[in-house]
């Protein structure tokens, strides 16, 4: 598989001087890159470097023995992107901040900027785009298992960690990239999708409310998802949402029997395939309208969301592959995803569940729902985005007897929840606090859950630092 680049690289040629914007893995990576290149040594364009959060001092020791021609730090200002060609965004960086000055700027990304690479090169490499409000990086990561397993030469990478960028010198050993995309990343190609190489196939997972601090309202929300759908050839969609998706992309579809919420006008003869999560005497199955049919009942994934995604990786699977048969090897295998419903330990009989990926009420519901049948002691709080919790209550009615609240938003929860008869809420100084309260008052049989609803940058570096450190209260305890 050939890979190398013409010595003139098309993603670059109408650079003339580019801000990369945030140093963050993606902002690093994209540097790297751009440094790189024959037309950077020949001076024929420029490379800046923005970040909000960093001292001068500390980008320059960040990117010692580059040739970076300006840096720039604190509040943004018009004047550092004034002579700028292109705008290099980092995911992590709220797009907001440099479309205030104007909607003329030309924003590209490392998603982009690797496709674009894509497109100037002879490779063969196929790729699986994958985007959604929940569930990304465990459908990515199952993708890549399964690639595996299927004997495919394959990466996850993108928002679940490794910037696309930084396999630009390895693609010739790659076979599939499973790219996770998400919403920042896809915002600025919102109208005429993303540049560069078609993607193979797009996953577009579900949609529900989320990340309104760095979106202008919903509509913008669900205008970045659906532009994995405009940059892709194939399109694999939850049925749930042909309702707000145009007819176009009902090209493959998945869902659960049980959900009774999908009212469409769509006749179901557009979708091309559709995978179905279908219980068969006992037993959960997913099954396709044209004789595909796998076991399930051994995934180590657990509750209904899971199981939509694993109806959604094998739809991506088999755009690609149709031959391979080993599904059931491949779901037994599969060990599950870190700080996602998350067993931990049991103590007495009393069950510990890290759900710290649950950055949304959504995500909190899906674990509560799994759980509907236990008495649950409920961690949450954090920094809520703005969003709305509403959708919790009817779930924390059911089966939750304690709230246990954490984070800059805990009061939110406090005065949502207030009003619930025979719920105890206690307001907790930390994660520690909230752990050792819940424990000192559960009982044999019952669960306490991490599932905070909320994002984890009030209190901790990311999801994974917040679940790690519940594990290792849970781990510490007698």
């Amino acid at each position: 598989m050939n890979t190398k680049k013409s010595s003139k690289d098309c993603a670059l040629k109408k650079i003339k001087h580019i801000l990369v914007v945030g140093l963050g893995k993606s902002g690093l990576s994209g540097i790297n890159y751009l440094t790189k290149q024959i037309e950077f040594k020949k001076k024929l364009f420029k490379v800046s470097v923005y970040d909000k959060n960093k001292s001068i001092k500390e980008q320059k020791g960040l990117l010692k023995n580059l040739d970076i021609e300006d840096f720039f730090t604190g509040d943004i200002k018009f004047e550092f992107l004034n002579g700028k060609s292109h705008i290099f965004l980092s995911p992590g960086v709220n797009p907001k901040e440099v479309k205030k000055f104007g909607h003329e700027l030309n924003i590209i990304n490392d998603i982009s900027l690797f496709l674009e690479h894509l497109s100037c090169s002879s490779s063969n490499l196929k790729v699986i785009g994958v985007t959604g409000t929940n569930g990304k990086t465990t459908t990515c990561l199952f993708l890549e298992h399964l690639l595996l397993k299927a004997g495919y030469k394959t990466k996850a990478l993108g928002n679940l960690g490794i910037p696309p960028l930084d396999l630009i010198n390895d693609l010739e050993d790659i076979d599939v990239l499973v790219l996770e995309v998400s919403s920042f990343q896809l915002n600025p190609f919102s109208k005429n999708g993303l540049p560069g190489r078609k993607i193979d196939v797009g996953i577009f997972l579900n949609f529900t409310e989320d990340h309104l601090d760095m979106h202008d309202n919903m509509d913008d929300y669900l205008q970045s998802k659906i532009t994995l759908l405009k940059s892709s050839i194939r399109q694999v969609v939850n049925s749930n949402l042909l309702k707000i998706l145009p007819q176009r992309f009902a090209d493959i579809t998945f869902k659960h029997e049980e959900d009774k919420n999908i009212e469409t006008q769509i006749p179901n003869e557009i979708s091309k395939r559709e995978y179905i999560v279908q219980s068969i005497k006992n037993s959960k199955f997913i099954v396709d309208n044209k004789g595909f049919e796998v076991n399930i009942d051994d995934s180590n994934l657990i509750g209904m969301h899971n199981e939509l995604n694993i109806a959604a990786a094998f739809a991506a699977f088999r755009c690609l592959d149709l031959s391979f048969i080993k599904y059931q090897d491949a779901i037994m295998s599969f060990k599950g995803v870190p700080h996602r419903l998350e067993w931990v330990r049991d103590i007495d009989g009393i069950k510990f569940y890290n759900d710290s990926k649950a950055t949304n009420a959504a995500s909190t519901v899906a674990a509560l729902e799994f759980l509907k049948n236990k008495n649950i002691f409920l961690i949450v709080g954090g920094d809520s985005k703005k969003l709305s919790m509403e959708p919790l209550k009817k779930y924390v009615t059911k089966n939750v007897s304690q709230l246990l609240l954490i984070g800059k938003d805990a009061l939110i929860f406090k005065k949502l929840f207030k009003n619930l008869s025979k719920l105890k809420i206690s307001m907790c100084n930390d994660l520690n606090h909230a752990v050792s309260e819940a424990f000192n008052h559960a009982h044999s049989g019952d669960i306490i859950l991490l599932s905070p609803a909320c994002s984890s940058h009030d209190m901790y570096k990311n999801y994974i630092d917040r679940g790690e450190h519940f594990k290792k209260i849970v781990h510490a305890l007698r």
